[in-house]
């Protein structure tokens, strides 16, 4: 009996563990086993997994937007301003991706901001600069590792050569990783290479792959388009024998479907990640990356 009565404890014990790794907000493993390690939060998963590459185990990184939730759909939490207060470094994106993170910042967020994006040339959508710069990988090794790097640095001076290796073999990954994507996309043919999206996430990744953006469903997300406005955009999509429309799994598909619907578009893919990372394989930046290239490959070749 007692040796049932244990068994069950430790049965306990491990669920409620797993239980906790599971209701982390960006999924990520424990801390870190260092107690020195640096406290960082970032605004989103897949920031947050980019400067866990880079700080390892010197940092304890925390994402505040959960794992497939994007900025647009977040609800700040009552843990929020408590997270940020406790931050050695607060990483954002910047160019009004992330402008929710200024309403929980309070006189006692003391950390260091690190804006990503600040100052990188941008796409302008609609007289805006579009603020998805991560979509193209080499924005990511030439733009955002060194300012990683600085900014982990600055806070902990004697592990800038750690840093700076971690930064080096992660930016082997990446340019590996946009190597194995250029030649996924050279397999769609020329005149197929035509993106309609649920909105306007994809320009960085449209131009460093080379395909042509057609349009977008909604152009702010959280407003439908107007009968007219789709009615519209059936219209050019049909004049640009687009041959597959995408949306992102966070969105509801109704729209996208209704486009392809109305426009004589089969294949219909909803199963996208830009904004945050989603379940294995893209639950890692290289991997979501790769899951949206092989996405749009299969549904475009």
């Amino acid at each position: 009996m007692r040796l049932g009565r244990t068994v069950l404890v430790l049965w306990w014990v491990a669920l409620l563990a797993t239980a906790c790794d599971a209701d982390r907000p960006d999924g990520a493993p424990g801390p870190s086993a260092d107690p020195d390690a640096l406290r960082v939060v970032t605004t989103t998963t897949v920031l947050a997994d980019i400067v866990r590459a880079v700080g390892g185990s010197r940092t304890d990184v925390r994402s505040i937007i959960p794992a497939g939730v994007g900025p647009e759909d977040y609800e700040a939490r009552p843990d929020d301003a408590r997270r940020l207060a406790e931050a050695s470094l607060i990483v954002s994106n910047g160019v009004g991706l992330d402008d929710f993170l200024d309403r929980l910042l309070t006189s006692g967020s003391g950390g260091r901001r690190l804006v990503l994006a600040d100052g990188l040339a941008t796409i302008e959508v609609d007289g805006e600069p579009n603020p998805h710069v991560w979509l193209d990988p080499t924005i990511v090794r030439d733009g955002f590792l060194p300012r990683i790097v600085a900014a982990l640095a600055e806070l902990a001076p004697g592990d800038r050569a750690t840093f700076e290796r971690n930064a080096a073999t992660y930016a082997t990954t990446v340019s590996a990783l946009d190597d194995e994507l250029q030649s996924q996309a050279a397999t769609i043919p020329s005149e197929n290479r035509k993106l309609v999206t649920f909105h306007d996430a994809f320009p960085y990744f449209a131009r460093h792959y080379g395909f042509a953006l057609v349009g977008v469903v909604v152009a702010n997300v959280g407003q439908e388009p107007t009968a007219a406005e789709l009615a519209m955009l059936i219209e050019k999509v049909k004049a640009a024998n687009v041959t597959a429309v995408f949306s992102e799994s966070q969105f509801n598909p109704k729209l996208a479907q209704t486009l392809a619907s109305e426009a004589g578009i089969e294949r219909v893919v909803t199963t996208l990640y830009n904004d945050a990372l989603g379940p294995r394989p893209a639950d890692s930046y290289p991997g979501m990356m790769r899951w949206n290239m092989g996405q749009i490959v299969e549904a475009l070749r």
